[in-house]
Order: structure tokens, then sequence, then C-alpha cells
């Protein structure tokens, strides 16, 4: 099992809406609360590469088996967590997730 990598990722000023752009191979906890999973755009398609989306119950919110480049617009919740994991041999693929989240100041 990969080690978890806690990543965090701002909101925009005014909005609920956050985006983090992968280009290693690993386990990235992009939330740490519920959220909202709304994109995934595959930039570069890297080598024998796939990733996949799940939150902290481990239920499977995306899978994207084999990498190639393209926009993804989603709808899925994400209880307790939002989870990606991106497997990948030689040449990680370049990705840009987006969710929502609330705001601490909301909580």
């Amino acid at each position: 099992m990969l080690d978890l990598v806690d990543v965090y990722a701002p909101s925009a000023p005014g909005s609920l809406m956050r985006s983090h752009k992968i280009t290693a191979a690993g386990r990235f906890r992009l939330a740490r609360r519920h959220a909202e999973l709304y994109s995934v755009q595959i930039v570069a398609a890297g080598a024998w590469g796939r990733v996949q989306l799940e939150d902290a119950l481990g239920r499977l919110l995306f899978l994207q088996p084999s990498m190639f480049t393209g926009s993804f617009w989603l709808g899925g919740g994400a209880i307790d967590a939002l989870v990606a994991v991106v497997d990948a041999r030689d040449a990680a693929p370049n990705l840009t997730i987006n969710w929502r989240e609330q705001d601490e100041k909301m909580l």
C-alpha cells in the first residue's frame, strides 16, 4: 500500500471550489471532510497509468483504468475524505482534480 500524502488546496476566494494538480504516482488525500467531486482533467497520459478516486470508506467514486487525455465532469459525494490513487510506470500522468469542500469558517 502506498503512503498517504496530505494535500492542502485552498479554496478560491468566495468559492467552495478547490483544485490540485497531480504529476506523480501515489496516494493523495485531497479533502479531510465531506466533499463533492466535481471533475478530473487528464492533461498528459503518462505511461501505463491509471487513476481512481475514493472516499474515507473506500467507496470508488471514479476509475480510469487506462490514461488518455480528456476532461470528465462528475458529481460524486465523498464521505469524510477524498483520496486520489495514481498508479503509473516510468512516467506519471499529469492530471487536475477539482472538488467542492466547505471552508473552515462555514463549519
